[in-house]
């Protein structure tokens, strides 16, 4: 069975903290992203509950963290150099697709992982269970991506 709840896109920013500290594995698609602040809940893996994207990667080592981004935006050009020693990004010229995506749940939505996109816009996001065996047939199978 498939659940699913609506999540307005202004409380991403502490959904994707708090999934970098649950999930084991991590996959970001966003064809554009920035470093934009995450919240956390109370933990004992982070420094801050609020940090940057970027400085969150940095901490939390024990998650494998994967970027989806779209590597004609020159946008991204910041936040991958900031990233990307600590977590692989992988360049996909056609992505449009946003999602935060575990072994368990998937945050499907319009929005980029920007600060517009967390704070500004208008967005649709659904959080649903992955109903696949892991993130890389997920990935594989919905974004015919090979991680």
């Amino acid at each position: 069975m498939t659940r699913a709840f609506t999540l307005p896109s202004n409380e991403l920013a502490y959904f994707i903290g708090y999934t970098l500290i649950h999930a084991d594995r991590v996959v970001l698609v966003s064809p554009w992203l920035s470093d934009v602040e995450l919240r956390f809940p109370v933990n004992d893996q982070t420094s801050s509950r609020e940090l940057l994207l970027s400085e969150a990667v940095a901490e939390l080592t024990d998650t494998s963290i994967t970027f989806l981004i779209n590597g004609n935006e020159d946008h991204n050009d910041y936040i991958k150099s900031r990233v990307e020693r600590n977590a692989k990004v992988i360049d996909v010229s056609d992505l449009h697709a946003k999602a935060v995506i575990t072994d368990d749940w998937i945050y499907a939505g319009s929005a980029n992982i920007t600060r517009r996109g967390l704070l500004v816009n208008r967005e649709l996001c659904k959080v649903v269970t992955n109903a696949h065996s892991d993130v890389n047939t997920y990935v594989k199978e919905e974004l015919d991506i090979d991680l």
